[in-house]
């Protein structure tokens, strides 16, 4: 496949690279109007000054890309499929446009004296005028204020004027506290003088040459003036050839009004949204949707997403994450440490994150993004609590959330001397390459701490251990939220002791469910300290339609052993079965926990839900209540949805032919796609108590199939993992209950044994601490997790798959 790049930035250079990856068969040309090879403009101040060169930023690109500078485009044939430039034509299969974009500019830059700050060339024109001219820097915004920073550094520049039309430095919604610490960093030279509410009105000019700069408030002599004011989608030399607006108008799929040119990054508009790329990560992300759209991959459709940003100055570091459709509808909390130079600003809508900024801030990005991204209520208690210095050391890569201490240590346990070598291991610096040199920086400053006597570690044993870490986090957040429980690790140890339980048992039964997790062996620990703070985890558990087999199954009552004590520690706030004699005030608990845990609670539902006759054929409480009334409510507010048994997954027996109750799962009842289903009648506890510590150890849910089942407990097939399966590939069958088959184990098969058609861990996992399951004592599966179990499965008939089967 030919494919022709029109650009030399870092989109252009991304996709050069990346199709390569896909194919290396491709041919791959770039046509750039640069007269230097791709470089990362986010690192042009380092030009400014000479101490580097073009060199020293430049970008890695594949040597099998065809690279061609200082191209012009004179025409695209998009019927031919040729690109003209420079007089030369270029055939291609595919064409993606990834020009970027161009700097907005209030006078003609073609004036000796008048420059943006785009390119290579606009830096050695700054770096010549900036030492003998009065610097006016036009703009506030990100690119205005690293310009400022890397002028304000160099002895040579003598004054700066920063000329600013608004009242605001960086945002004109950051905050006053934020704004004196950024104000104070740029002023501490002595040398910078900022002028606010303040513009051009006129200038004298002679010889293409500015002599005097009017503003509003100031004459200014001599002035040499840069213009950082913003960019604009460098879309007009297309638009002879394909839709343009803003940008080059594209489809989710990046594709122009010609389905074979696509067009990426800060020169494309994505219809659906109105939406013009602003950030590396954007860029990139649109980069990978058009590459698997060409070579017809699992392709999905752009969509926008969070956007991460850093600013590195002098005396501060800014962070920025912002949601996609934030606007100025929202309330905001501001923590500020005059002593520390910190404030952290919080942009809250309905309790839920739309944005943060912070300035020199400790706080978890990656949780923020997380929170931002899940809609999520925020708790300003946690991030109060956390805004000291992170253990981790400063944030260096916004991107994806690298510190110091971490990065500093994978540098040391893997022995990476260079930033090319460090690409296996980690993606820091690669993402929008702001942190680029100071990754550089951490790298040559690590050597020392280097030992080549010990081994290096792996990728593998990297990415464990990263897990691991994520883990104990998550653990140790839960650690300080809801503790409403008194019982804690200390009531646990001691009652194990009194009921003369083992340490030896305790291990072995938390092997077991890391195992079942299909977790490293290396997690037991954090599961271990996971299982002890369970009681951190406010939940609701609501019984609709049903026999109440999973609560009996969960919560037992008699004989306490290891199970009994750690299911005790599950902190059941409100459970029907069990606070049935509290009578009125246990509703009380009810209606405190959806209003005072909002977004924080588990809601655990066990039943089937009636939609029969407006739902009244469940009525619940002296006012009667309907079942699926109570459901919603109490689903509204909840952080996470199990439906626990077949019942509370599609109806179960409950909705089995001929009940007129038109019973239905949680899910269905909801009409919602995020409820996670614990499948089985009854379900084995350890599948709950595996779905929890997974939401409590990585603040997420495992990989799930296709009913919303945990693959680690719903993936393996039950007949695969039989202990009778060889019986079944001899040909050894029980023909009828009590024959000699039955009394020698052979396989149930052909006595409705529905083990074949089943998925899940019930073999491997068994019941009652682990000792038995049904087929272990004679009587063939019944595929109870499965769709419609009741009518399809429960009986004692061999089964015959239908065409329905095979969708």
């Amino acid at each position: 496949m030919k494919i022709v790049i029109i650009g030399g930035g870092i989109a252009a250079v991304y996709l050069a690279n990346n199709i390569l990856n896909v194919d290396s068969s491709c041919s791959v040309t770039m046509l750039s109007d640069e007269e230097y090879i791709p470089y990362d403009r986010i690192h042009l101040c380092r030009l400014i000054d000479t101490k580097n060169d073009v060199e020293s930023i430049k970008l890695e690109l594949n040597s099998a890309v065809n690279l061609q500078l200082n191209q012009t485009i004179s025409n695209i044939n998009k019927d031919k499929k040729e690109v003209l430039s420079n007089d030369k034509t270029y055939d291609y299969d595919k064409l993606i446009i990834a020009t970027g974009s161009t700097p907005i500019t209030l006078l003609d830059t073609t004036l000796e004296n008048v420059s943006v700050f785009r390119n290579v060339n606009d830096c050695k024109k700054i770096e010549q005028y900036c030492k003998t001219n009065e610097v006016v820097l036009v703009g506030s915004g990100p690119i205005a204020l690293e310009l400022l920073d890397a002028l304000n550094e160099m002895s040579d520049v003598k004054s700066i004027t920063l000329l600013i039309r608004s009242r605001h430095l960086y945002d004109k919604y950051i905050s006053n506290e934020s704004m004196q610490i950024m104000q104070t960093s740029f002023l501490k030279n002595k040398k910078v003088k900022i002028s606010y509410e303040d513009e051009i009105v006129d200038t004298k000019i002679k010889n293409n040459k500015i002599e005097v700069l009017k503003t509003k408030k100031l004459n200014i002599k001599n002035p040499f003036i840069v213009f950082g004011i913003g960019i604009k989608a460098n879309a007009k030399p297309f638009e002879k050839f394909i839709d343009v607006n803003r940008g080059i108008l594209v489809n989710e799929f990046m594709q122009s009004s010609d389905e074979n040119i696509y067009a990426v990054g800060e020169c494309a508009e994505v219809v659906k949204d109105n939406f013009v790329a602003g950030h590396v990560k954007e860029c990139t992300t649109q980069a990978n949707v058009a590459i698997s759209h060409i070579f017809e991959k699992e392709s999905k459709p752009f969509e926008l997403d969070v956007a991460v940003d850093m600013l590195k100055i002098g005396d501060f570091t800014l962070v920025e994450i912002c949601s996609s459709d934030f606007n100025n509808d929202f309330e905001k909390v501001v923590i500020e440490s005059k002593d520390k130079k910190r404030v952290d600003e919080y942009f809250l809508k309905d309790k839920k994150l739309i944005r943060f900024i912070g300035i020199n801030s400790n706080i978890d990005t990656a949780y923020l993004e997380k929170v931002i991204k899940e809609n999520s209520v925020i708790d300003l208690n946690y991030l109060y609590e956390n805004r000291e210095l992170s253990p981790r050391g400063k944030l260096v890569c916004a991107c994806k959330h690298i510190y110091y201490d971490d990065l500093k240590s994978l540098i040391v346990s893997c022995k990476i001397d260079s930033f090319s070598s460090m690409k296996e291991f980690s993606e820091a610096g690669r993402v929008c390459g702001r942190c680029k040199k100071e990754v550089d920086d951490i790298i040559i400053a690590s050597q020392d701490l280097i030992d080549n006597k010990t081994p290096k570690k792996t990728l593998e044993e990297i990415k464990l251990e990263e897990e691991l870490k994520r883990s104990q986090r998550s653990v140790d957040k839960f650690k300080k939220l809801h503790p409403k429980n008194d019982m804690d690790e200390k009531n646990l140890e001691s009652a194990l002791k009194m009921l003369d339980i083992g340490k030896g048992e305790i291990n072995s039964w938390i092997s077991m469910v890391t195992a079942s997790m299909k977790l490293n062996p290396a997690f037991e620990d954090v599961v271990s300290e996971g299982i002890k703070n369970l009681n951190k985890i406010p939940i609701i558990w609501l019984e609709l339609s049903d026999c109440s087999g999973n609560s009996e199954a969960f919560i037992k009552s008699s004989n306490p052993v290891l199970e009994d004590l750690i299911f005790d520690y599950i902190s059941l706030d409100y459970h029907e079965l069990l606070m049935s004699a509290s009578g009125d005030e246990s509703e009380t608990i009810l209606e405190n926990i959806i209003k005072n845990d909002k977004g924080k609670y588990v809601l655990i539902v066990e039943g089937a839900v009636p939609l029969a006759l407006d739902g009244k054929y469940l009525r619940i409480g002296k006012k009667g209540e309907t079942g699926v009334e109570l459901l919603k409510k109490c689903a509204k507010d909840a952080a996470l949805v199990l439906a626990v048994g077949s019942c509370a997954f599609d109806g179960g027996v409950v909705s089995a032919y001929p009940n007129p109750t038109g019973a239905v799962g949680v899910a269905q009842a909801l009409n919602r796609d995020d409820v996670i289903n614990i499948t089985g009648c009854p379900t084995n506890p350890i599948n709950i108590v595996g779905t929890l510590l997974s939401y409590m150890m990585f603040e997420e849910l495992p990989a799930l199939d296709k009913f919303n089942r945990p693959l680690w407990a719903y993936e393996q097939r039950v007949h695969d993992n039989c202990e009778r399966r060889g019986h079944y590939e001899l040909g050894e069958f029980v023909k009828e209950w009590g024959d000699d088959g039955a009394k020698n184990g052979w396989c149930l098969f052909e006595m409705g044994c529905k083990g074949p058609y089943a998925n899940v861990n019930c073999p491997s996992m068994k019941f009652n601490q682990g000792t038995s399951w049904p087929v272990q004592v004679g009587h063939g599966c019944m595929g109870c997790t499965e769709l419609g179990f009741f009518d399809k499965f429960a009986n004692e008939r061999v089964y015959k798959k239908t065409k329905e089967d095979e969708k």
